[in-house]
């Protein structure tokens, strides 16, 4: 058909060929506001989100009937917003009713971050697809504000009691606060599009200030509720979305006011400190603050890294209720709360070593709780704590160093002791039963040298020289014994494993070889017994001879001399005569005899060279 149409553009001419394409029709597809092929192409395609859902109204529209008419997100792919893809195939189709092809997206679930995205109207007309210009998405919205501090962080949500900020307050006796104390600074916090311009604060529900999204409140507010709203153009000025209400109360910084740190360095049970290997500790310290404090139990260790110590902390930890009243300096202070908080353990190994305190902490809002001391650094008042007891590997493993491409390696093992061991003798290498002190060797292997742990109180390390290592010595069973007053330790060396091990080397047998060795050894050592016992008829080997033996036994003593059987051998034990009778061949045996000494005293007497013939016959 395409070749005839050609022909007959060429016979026609130009001018006819112009008249025929401008009686074509003119395809044109746009995104609009109204359901009109005349309505303008829209640039941008707002959707204002009030709730969950949007109430706009857009339409893709045709001027000529088309195929597949549908909107298309061009960039949804990049952007990763698969959401828009579906909702987008969800556009109801109107072209029954308007009499020319027209979708519509209505009441649909819009999601924020949607804007910026672009959208194309596309059709098909014979077989080709037809675009109609962008339209970038905006999506207009304001969430519900909520109330923050100055570091944007949420209050504290107490169960049954809703949400609480707290604003730094004394109280005397009497439940008035002493002084103003330190004002605290809200802020309105709200996302919206375009952002939000106008703010209100409210009172107990009471607008008291508006124009701003930020709030400094003092003691003044101890006791009421406050509450923000705020609007970006989308609400009319009695319907601004208003945050939740917030309580504010008042605040007494978490102290600790007393631990029992300098009684336990006096006491017998740890002396300066000193506590053995295996031995209980308690700690306690005293703490007050509203909200009701929490404490955490805090450890620095002897290379200075601080951690949790070795008992619950905060919201899990132990605590004795002191009461809601306590006095200080003669005062009542009515909206303090005291807590005695215990840390028990038991010391396990050298690594319980290092400066415990206590820190007291307020979580005034959803962020870091405020402490006092710090987390990181002690305060005035702690207890350093000095492991005693026998050696005992350290939490750092051995180690092997070996430069690139050197044969050599140094194996270095870590311990701790307190006391400390005394060399030579207290340390000792000991490689396949040799012992080996400071400066000695075995083989390719030498104890270098011992050092204290620079970083580590009461740790060593001991290090072991290997000269030309080779695939056998992976294999070798090496130890180092270590011992002090307290106790002896042998710490294993896993060489094999340090050098790389199992890889197979002429320097150990195989599984299966061990396994086929054992098996042919058993097997030699099993023909060998079976031998023997052939041999000298022994176990299950000598029932033949003892039926000969049996037989030859209970043949009668008066048989002639040419009767004698040539192969009976004498038997050094002879069987019982209460054997003899109970056995089966014993009967046999008589009648034998009998029927021999019928037959010799029948026949008639040999002549004697005969008689010698005839006995060996028999």
């Amino acid at each position: 058909m395409h070749w005839v149409f050609l022909i007959l553009c060429a016979g026609l001419g130009r001018p006819v060929l112009g008249q025929l394409l401008q009686q074509l029709p003119s395809i044109e597809v746009k995104i609009t506001e109204n359901p009109f092929p005349l309505s303008p192409q829209l640039q941008q395609i707002s959707w204002t989100v009030l709730g969950t859902k949007s109430t706009d109204v857009v339409f893709c529209v045709s001027n000529n009937p088309v195929n597949q008419l549908r909107f298309v997100c061009v960039d949804c792919l990049q952007r990763n917003i698969t959401d828009m893809v579906s909702i987008l195939s969800q556009a109801q189709d109107l072209s029954r009713d308007a009499g020319f092809p027209v979708i519509q997206l209505k009441n649909i679930p819009v999601n924020t971050n949607w804007t910026g995205a672009t959208v194309l109207c596309q059709a098909n007309y014979n077989g080709q697809p037809v675009d109609s210009s962008p339209a970038v998405v905006d999506v207009k919205f304001l969430r519900q504000p909520h109330v923050v501090d100055s570091n944007g962080q949420s209050p504290v949500q107490l169960q049954n009691n809703g949400n609480r900020f707290y604003v730094e307050c004394q109280k005397d006796e009497n439940g008035l606060c002493q002084g103003a104390g330190r004002r605290k600074t809200l802020r309105c916090n709200v996302q919206s599009n375009p952002p939000a311009s106008t703010y209100r604060w409210l009172k107990n529900g009471v607008v008291m200030s508006g124009g701003g999204a930020e709030i400094t409140i003092g003691t003044e507010m101890i006791g009421h509720s406050i509450q923000c709203s705020a609007n970006n153009g989308l609400y009319i000025d009695n319907e601004m979305p208003i945050s939740q209400a917030v309580q504010i109360e008042a605040y007494s910084a978490a102290l600790v006011f007393q631990d029992n740190f300098g009684n336990l360095e006096k006491s017998g049970n740890m002396p300066g400190g000193r506590v053995q290997i295996d031995q209980p500790v308690n700690l306690q310290c005293g703490v007050r603050g509203n909200p009701r404090p929490i404490v955490y139990w805090r450890l620095r260790k002897m290379n200075g890294q601080v951690v949790d110590a070795p008992c619950p902390q905060g919201f899990d930890g132990q605590y004795q209720e002191l009461g809601q009243q306590n006095r200080q300096g003669g005062q009542q202070m009515s909206n303090v709360v005291t807590l005695n908080a215990v840390c028990s353990f038991r010391v396990a190994n050298y690594s319980f070593a290092g400066q415990y305190w206590c820190s007291a902490c307020s979580h005034v809002s959803q962020g870091a709780p405020e402490c006092s001391p710090s987390l990181d650094t002690p305060g005035s008042s702690s207890l350093t704590l000095q492991v005693q007891g026998p050696p005992m590997q350290s939490d750092a493993p051995p180690t092997i160093e070996q430069a690139p491409g050197s044969n050599n390696a140094v194996v270095t093992v870590h311990y701790c002791a307190d006391p400390a061991p005394n060399p030579p003798r207290d340390i000792v290498f000991q490689v396949d039963q040799h012992d080996l002190q400071v400066s000695q060797s075995f083989e390719n292997f030498r104890f270098d040298t011992f050092s204290q742990n620079s970083t580590v109180g009461n740790c060593y390390m001991a290090r072991l020289g290997i000269n030309r290592v080779t695939e056998a010595d992976q294999y070798r069973t090496i130890f180092l014994k270590v011992q002090n007053m307290k106790g002896a330790r042998q710490i294993p060396v896993p060489l094999e494993s340090l050098l790389g091990g199992g890889s197979t080397s002429s320097g150990k047998i195989s599984g299966a070889w061990i396994a086929f060795i054992v098996l042919l050894a058993l097997c030699v050592v099993l023909a060998a017994l079976i031998t023997i016992c052939v041999k000298k008829q022994m176990f299950c080997f000598n029932r033949t001879k003892d039926e000969d033996d049996l037989y030859t036994h209970t043949k009668p003593k008066n048989l002639a001399p040419n009767m004698h059987n040539s192969f009976d051998e004498p038997r050094l034990f002879a069987p019982s005569p209460a054997e003899v009778r109970k056995s089966p061949s014993f009967h046999e045996g008589l009648n034998y005899a009998e029927m021999r000494l019928t037959d010799s005293m029948e026949r008639p007497p040999l002549p004697i060279g005969r008689r010698s013939a005839m006995s060996s016959v028999v």
